[in-house]
């Protein structure tokens, strides 16, 4: 009987060990990695946060996502830009590999002349918000270092 125990045991630890294995590959997620606040000057504060994930820490890639949130004065928010990218590293270079950007705006803004462009180590997006009189271009930029730092 303990052999029949111990060769179920081992034949189940042997079933077991690729799944095992993978366990280190998965997502690892750091949200809000960095914040910033800029005062626009016009009646508008821009936050920018970052939150980057690694699927493969051993593929040297990383894709994160910088937030700008546009803010009145009095914290109303007006608007929302998410810049996504994914970036390849390899302690000597650096590449965006793709990137992509979602917009969302609220009280009456609207935005025009957008575009999200990727060169090299770096993905940009940017837009021109209005509402009335009121207008500002935003820019959300991100780079990756050549040893995979984001900011």
């Amino acid at each position: 009987m303990k052999k029949i125990i111990s060769i179920l045991a081992a034949v189940t630890l042997i079933f077991n060990l690729p799944i095992i294995a993978n366990a280190n590959e998965a997502n690892i997620t750091d949200t809000c990695q960095s914040k910033a606040i800029v005062d626009l000057g016009n009646g508008l504060i821009v936050e920018y946060s970052i939150s980057e994930s690694t699927p493969n820490a051993r593929a040297n890639t990383k894709t994160a996502t910088k937030t700008a949130t546009c803010k009145l004065k009095d914290g109303t928010v007006v608007a929302t830009i998410k810049l996504t990218a994914t970036f390849s590293y390899t302690g000597s270079s650096a590449t965006c590999t793709s990137a992509s950007s979602n917009y969302s705006l609220t009280q009456g803004w609207s935005y025009s002349d957008r575009i999200t462009t990727r060169s090299g180590n770096t993905a940009t997006t940017s837009a021109k918000f209005a509402k009335g009189f009121s207008s500002a271009t935003i820019t959300v930029t991100m780079t990756c270092s050549n040893s995979g730092v984001i900011s």
